[in-house]
């Protein structure tokens, strides 16, 4: 089958495509006229350069996933479904094309031989986006406390102001700022502070905010879960039970009856329901649309919240550097946003999960070092 798409890439991503008529089928026609349809390819061969080679990410009976390389140096994710009734082209997607590098494809590589699901996302970020190395950067994971960030940027697009107090409803902490809150919950990973943000703005005023924060499903985090709660609901079958089978609508009040119960105890725990059903969840892409907001709007005190991540071995020979990392039981998370010598701002998004195990830190760390230090590298 990669043969077969190689020829057709040929054929296709040419100066003047040929053979697209006997290539596609009559399904696909009733979409796009195939006058427009070679004037796709040919512009994608005169932008990219000629496609050099193909790669197949995965495949199944009637569609596959693959990687058209070309002469200029760039990467086009490519997915392609076939009609079963005489085997054409009856579905076709070319990706955002995205620039090769080395190092930063033999990072995700290392990423992707790991076990479990795996994410990740390279992204330049400014007016024209560009995506530098990619790995299921459009699926789900669960992000443990890399959550935070939303909440973070929520007191921004809310506009909440930094001296606002807040008075935590657990952990025995006095009250405290906004910025002295966010600064607990990002650097210190405090979910005492975290918690105490969430209902000081309310969780239905962080999930309306979601949206324009870049999430592209922010029904996956509705409701808004508390540290806390996940913690009470991971450790309870019943309890978890009941509250997955509720409508959405009805777990506002099942969260408001549980806070009313004994706090649970010891570390966090394994779901007996898998790991992302009880948490908080994003994409790699939706990690990198809300570090673009954070560049965009350039709070120097937000910013300054995440800046501890330049003191990390992995930050060197960036201008700035912003971290927050997740962690819980078969989850590790992180998200970068850089800056350059040259002033690039450049976003690292990537999630580990594993049902199975709980995922290898070291592991999960080198793969990424490898691609901090490409950026930090590049030209």
């Amino acid at each position: 089958m990669k043969s077969l798409f190689f020829f057709f890439a040929l054929a296709l991503a040419a100066p003047e495509p040929r053979g697209a008529e006997s290539l596609f089928d009559s399904e696909f026609f009733a979409q796009i006229s195939l006058e427009k349809l070679n004037a796709m390819f040919s512009g994608l061969n005169a932008e990219r350069g000629a496609v050099t080679e193909t790669l197949l990410v995965s495949s199944g009976a009637w569609a596959g996933h693959y990687f058209y390389d070309t002469a200029g140096g760039w990467r086009v994710p490519v997915a392609v479904s076939l009609n079963p009734r005489g085997g054409k082209i009856k579905g076709f997607f070319l990706g955002q094309p995205y620039r090769k590098s080395a190092a930063l494809a033999a990072a995700r590589g290392r990423l992707a031989a790991l076990p479990g699901r795996k994410g990740l996302l390279v992204r330049r970020l400014g007016k024209s986006p560009e995506t530098l190395e990619a790995l299921n950067e459009d699926e789900y994971f669960a992000v443990a406390s890399v959550s935070g960030l939303y909440v973070l940027g929520a007191i921004l697009e809310g506009g909440t102001p930094w001296r606002k107090v807040f008075r935590p409803r657990a952990g025995g902490k006095p009250p405290l700022t906004a910025q002295a809150l966010a600064a607990l919950m990002i650097s210190g990973d405090d979910d005492t502070a975290a918690d105490a943000l969430i209902d000081g703005l309310g969780r239905r005023r962080i999930e309306a905010l979601l949206p324009a924060l870049g999430h592209g499903a922010p029904e996956r985090l509705r409701p808004f879960l508390k540290a806390s709660e996940v913690s009470r609901l991971n450790s309870g079958t019943e309890a978890a039970l009941e509250y997955l089978n509720l409508p959405p609508g009805g777990k506002y009040g099942f969260l408001d009856a549980l806070a009313a119960a004994p706090p649970a105890a010891g570390p966090a725990q394994r779901s007996p329901f898998g790991v992302g059903r009880i948490g908080w969840q994003a994409s790699p892409a939706d990690l990198c649309r809300l570090m673009a907001y954070f560049s965009a709007g350039a709070d120097e005190r937000a910013l300054g919240l995440l800046a501890p991540g330049r003191g990390l071995p992995a930050a060197a020979g960036f201008v700035y550097a912003g971290y927050k990392g997740g962690a819980g039981p078969g989850v590790l998370s992180a998200a970068w946003l850089l800056k350059d010598k040259k002033g690039r701002w450049t976003c690292l998004a990537a999630a580990w999960n594993d049902g199975a195990a709980d995922p290898d830190a070291a592991e999960f760390e080198r793969a990424l070092g490898g691609a901090l230090a490409a950026l930090a590298a590049a030209d």
